[in-house]
């Protein structure tokens, strides 16, 4: 069956909205990547993105249904696919990013409550204030922070900084152990202050520190040794592929 014009022209604005979505998605986790590894930049940045192509949808056609749609998945769907496995706190980034895309729709068009749409701007706005500095870093704060009294068993980390760097206990030494990674701004916070605490103990050779990274959030060896040379870490770093002596020691 052959499309009309106006059906022509429908599906090149929806694939022009999905190729929107997929530049979107690329934003968020190229920005991730290359500028920082911290969860509210990566909100922030699918806020704006997908606002911002929402709002040039809406000037263009707002009845469409299932532009909006394509332009939500590609995001939507690498979030839940990469992110939301290891953190499913963070179902929030989803629902916030399809209220940015709403209110986006509805911003330009000249029949709606234009009052109601600024309010619902201001409304987005101070939400994205409240998650990106309260819930987030608490909920980050809760999902990393355990403790424990148990012994702890046999283990062997991997080494991913040069020099020495304690892998697994030795007999008559502490060894304190910081599980870290590089998407958790709390992890990230602390760090000056486990510097400060190992400085301060330098002359304390029964005590050693190690910070630990996991493949939990996507993390890596080498990506885990970049994070290093950017915020140029100087603390004995090791990995433990698969967690699998973290959750016996946290």
């Amino acid at each position: 069956m052959k499309l009309t014009p106006a059906a022509r022209g429908r599906w090149k604005f929806r694939l022009g909205s999905l190729g929107l979505g997929v530049l979107a998605a690329g934003a968020v986790f190229g920005a991730s990547l290359a500028v920082s590894d911290d969860l509210r930049l990566m909100y922030l940045v699918g806020v704006i993105v997908l606002f911002g192509g929402a709002t040039w949808m809406g000037a263009k056609s707002w009845r469409d249904w299932l532009s909006p749609c394509l332009l939500y998945m590609p995001l939507a769907g690498m979030f839940g696919f990469f992110v939301l496995g290891q953190l499913p706190f963070l179902w929030p980034h989803l629902l916030l990013w399809a209220l940015a895309i709403a209110i986006g729709l509805s911003l330009l068009v000249a029949r709606l409550n234009r009052k109601a749409m600024i309010s619902g701007v201001v409304i987005l706005f101070a939400i994205s204030v409240w998650y990106c500095m309260s819930y987030i870093p608490d909920r980050m704060k809760r999902a990393t922070n355990h403790f424990g009294d148990g012994a702890a068993p046999e283990f062997a980390f991997r080494a991913v900084s040069e020099g020495a760097v304690p892998t697994t206990a030795t007999p008559g030494k502490i060894l304190l152990i910081d599980f870290f990674g590089t998407w958790c701004p709390p992890c990230i916070a602390e760090l000056p202050e486990i510097v400060r605490v190992r400085a301060g103990l330098q002359n304390r050779r029964d005590i050693e520190f190690v910070v630990v990274g996991t493949n939990a959030g996507g993390d890596t060896p080498e990506r885990l040794r970049a994070f290093a040379r950017r915020q140029h870490v100087t603390l004995p770093l090791a990995f433990d592929q698969g967690k699998k002596r973290t959750p016996h020691l946290v």
